[in-house]
């Protein structure tokens, strides 16, 4: 008896460390890669050393099971323990929220206020901006910029205490931005729609609990203050909610669950609309721009003949279905903003368009 058990044991052993080996000789994955991150692939020779590391990072992000550990590991800790297995990226909120944390990225900055201009830098980046407008009105295009707002900034009750903890000022940088155009007397527009999502989250939910971005009811409020705001220089009158047709699904996933190495739990969830536009005769054609992860829509029908290029981050993913719907075409490039990307393209407008914590 004892001896079967011994056997069972070494068998056991011995199943437990060949198996992750022979998963990776064959390049079997029971499950998918969740991380918000690429891995690191097979590296080319060169110094031994040098290999040696990079061999060493390349087999820690690849080894047998290494995918179905991470996410049994991180669900056991999630769902059980409501804990955050990478609380220096992602920390559980109230009522359920996640909210994004990086704190060697530009978020912990922005949310903590830690990232203020001084008034020369302020002075500095005005100046820069006055001058791309200058430059763009003498061949002929308009410039608006616009500034979303993080999901922390407009559900400060959500955030929790370890997170609030560390804010340092009640300013922020796109309050400061505002401040000092105002006060500068500037021309610039400059869209920024926090005070209105403020209001209208009264009614509504505007952000996704398991993601950094908003959906699209709040992607919704924020083009509609938005073309308000530029009816004086675009002349185009947006959408009313009630032009959409408006659903409703449950998620149990978000680029914050992706985070923490699970790709989807049922042990959160949240329901989350989607919008349709209702009577839609509308003929739009979608084609990629020769820019990494650029997009360019064509809508044969609008009124306008307008050209129209939006430099912008992931916040603008949720604006497209509404933006396209108004300008002939309308490049979406992913870059912040640059030159040689406005004279290949030659638009009649440019809008700048980024989260808070990307100014």
């Amino acid at each position: 008896m004892k001896g079967t058990i011994q056997n069972i044991f070494i068998g056991l052993t011995l199943i437990t460390l060949t198996t992750p080996s022979l998963l990776t000789l064959f390049d079997v994955k029971l499950v998918e890669n969740c991380e918000k991150r690429e891995l690191n692939t097979f590296p080319t020779f060169s110094v031994p050393e040098e290999f040696i590391d990079d061999f060493e990072s390349y087999f820690d992000d690849n080894f047998g099971l290494r995918n179905s550990l991470i996410s049994w590991g991180s669900s056991i800790k999630v769902n059980l323990f409501k804990s955050s297995v990478h609380p220096q990226n992602v920390k559980f909120g109230k009522s359920g929220w996640l909210f994004y944390n990086k704190i060697d990225g530009g978020i912990f900055s922005s949310y903590t206020h830690r990232n203020l201009f001084s008034h020369e830098e302020l002075d500095s980046l005005a100046e820069v901006w006055e001058n791309r407008k200058i430059n763009l009105e003498s061949k002929g295009i308009k410039y608006i910029m616009a500034v979303w707002p993080n999901k922390s900034t407009i559900y400060p009750e959500y955030v929790p205490l370890t997170m609030r903890a560390q804010i340092i000022d009640t300013i922020s940088k796109t309050d400061q931005v505002l401040n000092f155009l105002h006060s500068s007397k500037s021309s610039l527009a400059f869209i920024a729609v926090k005070n209105k999502l403020m209001e209208e989250k009264k009614k509504n939910k505007l952000y996704r609990k398991l993601d950094t971005h908003w959906n699209q009811i709040g992607a919704f409020y924020a083009y509609h203050y938005f073309m308000k705001e530029t009816i004086d220089i675009l002349g185009v009158v947006p959408y009313n909610l009630d032009d959409f047709t408006v659903t409703y699904h449950d998620e149990s996933k978000g680029d914050l669950l992706s985070m923490l190495g699970i790709c989807e739990t049922l042990s959160f969830s949240e329901t989350n609309p989607s919008l349709q536009l209702t009577d839609n005769n509308l003929t739009i054609t979608k084609s990629e721009g020769k820019y990494k992860n650029s997009l360019i829509f064509k809508n044969e029908k609008c009124d306008n003949r307008f050209k129209v290029l939006i430099f912008r981050d992931s916040f603008t993913d949720a604006l497209i279905p509404f933006f396209k719907n108004h300008f002939y075409e309308t490049h979406f490039v992913w870059f912040d903003y640059q030159n040689q990307i406005v004279d290949s393209i030659k638009p009649d407008i440019v809008i700048t368009s980024f989260v808070e914590r990307n100014i």
